[in-house]
């Protein structure tokens, strides 16, 4: 539930929102639905008190979140998905924890969890969520370990996804200028294929394609030089993709054809401006009648992780398309 400190103000906001919600006539919200049974999968990947996706005996908190953003491109309204908006965004306890526990969003030693913050912090902009007071609380954490004038981030374990999230994260929260900076310290990781990786140096669709979604949010928010060097990295990592694809409608990865790949990539080339159907056209060759996408160890069953990520893609958008842009 939310935390006493300014429970009320909070509750008041989401109980307008919730208002809002319900007089919009159910027929008009089904129809702006695409993919309903896809949508309904994921919904009940949350369980029957909905609050979190609990995957292999314990709870997934990145892909809670991605599944959160992936519903409200399914137009799930922030009615439906309030148990969750209450227990993982509205929570700074769950999120960061206290002396006694982490939260979601920290290490055992009280480190933050780079890239989950920038998740985190997007996907409350996303839901348009009111909780303003754990967006601050976040964005502090990740203001600390941020160099303000390098954008060198301290303690990131994932390389360019975690630059890639934070940067997203901070454009998200309107700081943009820290974000420009976690951005061109991110390009110093494009390895020489033009793609991005999650440390070492192999490069990975993953990768690009969430970094492409990072630098592409807004095409000049720097300066003339600047903005060359995002335009400069986004060509080669739009070349590295075109490259590694393969039958020109997927990626594959870790030798077989992967949906969390095709779909990260996918969003990294809608990001970049370049047309995306015959990637959701395959997507949705890969749907199970229940829903979810299939992988190859679903047993032709819908699979929570790849649906977590796949949906957005599917229906022929990236994230950027999910946020309002000042």
């Amino acid at each position: 539930m939310f935390e006493a400190k300014s429970g009320l103000r909070k509750l008041a906001a989401i109980t307008a929102i919730t208002t809002l919600a319900l007089s919009i006539p159910l027929a008009a919200q089904a129809a702006e639905t695409k993919f309903p049974e896809t949508v309904t999968f994921l919904a009940g990947a949350f369980g029957t008190d909905g609050k979190k996706v609990d995957l292999y005996g314990k709870t997934e908190w990145g892909v809670t979140l991605e599944s959160m953003i992936q519903l409200k491109a399914g137009g799930r309204s922030l009615t439906k998905q309030l148990p969750a908006v209450q227990n993982v965004l509205a929570s700074s306890l769950n999120a960061i924890g206290n002396k006694a526990a982490p939260g979601f969003l920290t290490n055992a030693d009280g480190t933050l969890k780079v890239g989950r913050a920038g998740l985190f912090l997007f996907a409350s902009e996303a839901l348009d969520v009111p909780n303003n007071a754990v967006r601050a609380m976040v964005f502090k954490k990740l203001k600390a370990v941020t160099n303000a004038t390098t954008g060198e981030i301290t303690g990131v374990a994932a390389g360019s996804i975690d630059y890639a999230w934070a940067s997203l994260g901070l454009n998200s929260y309107d700081e943009k200028s820290l974000a420009n900076k976690v951005v061109l310290q991110m390009l110093k990781q494009q390895h020489a294929d033009g793609g991005f990786g999650s440390g070492g140096t192999d490069s990975s669709a993953d990768a690009t394609g969430l970094a492409l979604q990072a630098i592409s949010l807004y095409k000049t928010f720097g300066s003339k030089d600047q903005d060359a060097l995002r335009l400069a990295a986004t060509k080669t990592a739009v070349a590295y993709l075109r490259s590694t694809d393969v039958a020109n409608n997927h990626w594959d990865a870790y030798g077989e054809a992967s949906i969390n790949s095709t779909a990260y990539a996918a969003m990294g080339l809608k990001a970049a401006g370049a047309k995306i159907t015959a990637y959701s056209a395959w997507l949705q060759s890969k749907l199970a009648p229940t829903g979810g996408f299939k992988t190859s160890w679903s047993a032709g069953l819908g699979d929570v992780y790849s649906t977590s990520q796949g949906y957005v893609p599917l229906i022929g958008l990236s994230y950027l398309d999910l946020i309002k842009k000042n």
